[in-house]
């Protein structure tokens, strides 16, 4: 069976349908509502892959408006009786593409600084260790380079060499530069001021 396809086509002009979500300042009408967060979506994924999070305003500005989508298409999913069963798997999927966009949104202001650190990675056989430095930091986790066959999604060790401090997290993004050097990025579980930004 094929699937309906799920990003409406482009909106037209002179919607004669009735005005029941409000997005982004104007009234939409459902059907231009979903096409409108689909345009949203795209162009704030866009962004991610250039990796386009330098701008701290502008990465709020993206974190407001992905969370407007969020609570629109979740209000409207739950209050309109009349949609069809495309609208609702529509909304479902906006709202978890949001979501997912959301949780990628940098927290906060970045540095780029030199400090040594030890990495750990743990499995079930054994611990890998390498000593290396971050290359850009965060209050909520950095950057850096590794030779560790680290995989996104695994759970990491680091210690400050400098302070001794440690400090655990989670791999957000790999990705190959230069084309040897593997640049990884570390988001922690809690901290507090680890690398001294405040």
């Amino acid at each position: 069976m094929k699937m309906p396809n799920m990003h409406p086509s482009s909106a037209t002009s002179g919607c004669s349908g009735p005005s029941v979500v409000t997005l982004v300042k104007p009234d939409h009408c459902r059907e231009h509502f979903i096409q409108t967060c689909y345009q949203l979506l795209e162009e704030c994924a866009d962004k991610f892959k250039e990796r386009d999070q330098a701008d701290e305003l502008a990465c709020d500005t993206r974190r407001r408006s992905l969370q407007e989508i969020v609570d629109q298409a979740t209000t409207t999913s739950l209050t309109r009786g009349d949609l069809s069963n495309l609208e609702r798997v529509q909304l479902l999927d906006i709202v978890r593409w949001a979501g997912d966009l959301i949780g990628q949104i940098r927290r906060g202001p970045r540095k780029l600084i030199s400090i040594p650190v030890r990495l750990y990675l743990e499995s079930s056989s054994q611990t890998h260790a390498e000593e290396t430095s971050v290359v850009e930091v965060s209050q909520h986790g950095t950057a850096l380079t590794s030779s560790l066959p680290i995989s996104v999604g695994e759970l990491v060790k680091m210690e400050r060499m400098d302070t001794g401090e440690g400090v655990e997290g989670i791999v957000r993004w790999r990705e190959r530069r230069d084309g040897a050097i593997v640049h990884v990025g570390i988001e922690f579980y809690s901290c507090n001021n680890f690398w001294r930004l405040l």
